[in-house]
């Protein structure tokens, strides 16, 4: 076995040896899944040589949201804060209601123009939206640099298959060009040595020989 060889197997076990830790798997915190992609990219290097010296043996992986999404209880916390901030329905009935108030404000006469009750509760909430904001910003990047690891090293094993794919086609145009060589130039000045010498292996055997072409 030669030495290259012996590389491209020990690449191979390594890729085989290590496909748990290529299956993403919830992060205990938030903080957790961002250590996770720091090692991934100080590692980037290593695990796109592993994956040169056996592409046939990468498995892409499926990246979405929630492998960026921590399990303890703030950041459950931060995952229906998120979850009630985007919905619609909280936008329609929060638009709705501000609006209902600034008509029945005046009517009724409980915040009258310029609505200083209705301000002071708007203005409130407006910087814990501002840190959830930040939270949702963060976890989508997070989300998007896990995506952008795993992309580029599936594009790497898809890169260094379609170069062995290259190589195999290049072999095959010179064993193509080695036989349009013999034909177009050895095989017409062989032809009768080739047919006597059938003709005596056939005699040699006992069988009788095909008479020559004209």
């Amino acid at each position: 076995m030669t030495a290259t060889q012996e590389h491209t197997e020990a690449g191979a076990q390594a890729v085989k040896a290590q496909p748990a830790s290529w299956r993403y798997t919830k992060p205990a915190t938030d903080a957790a899944a961002l250590r996770d992609i720091e090692h991934d990219l100080r590692h980037l290097h290593e695990k796109a040589e592993q994956i040169k010296q056996a592409p046939q043996e990468f498995h892409p992986r499926l990246v979405v949201s929630d492998h960026v999404r921590g399990s303890s209880v703030l950041d459950k916390i931060a995952d229906s804060v998120n979850h009630i901030c985007g919905s619609m329905w909280v936008f329609l009935g929060i638009t709705i209601g501000i609006v209902a108030w600034l008509f029945l404000g005046n009517f009724i006469g409980f915040d009258k123009t310029p609505w200083p009750l209705l301000l002071t509760i708007l203005n409130l909430p407006q910087l814990s939206i501002m840190i959830s904001l930040q939270v949702s910003a963060n976890r989508a990047q997070a989300a998007s640099d896990k995506r952008a690891i795993a992309d580029h090293e599936t594009l790497i094993a898809l890169h260094e298959m379609a170069k062995q794919q290259i190589d195999i086609l290049h072999g095959q145009d010179s064993v193509l060009a080695l036989l349009d060589n013999f034909a177009s130039n050895d095989m017409p000045g062989r032809q009768q040595e080739i047919q006597h010498t059938v003709d005596q292996i056939l005699a040699a055997v006992g069988g009788q020989p095909q008479p020559a072409a004209p």
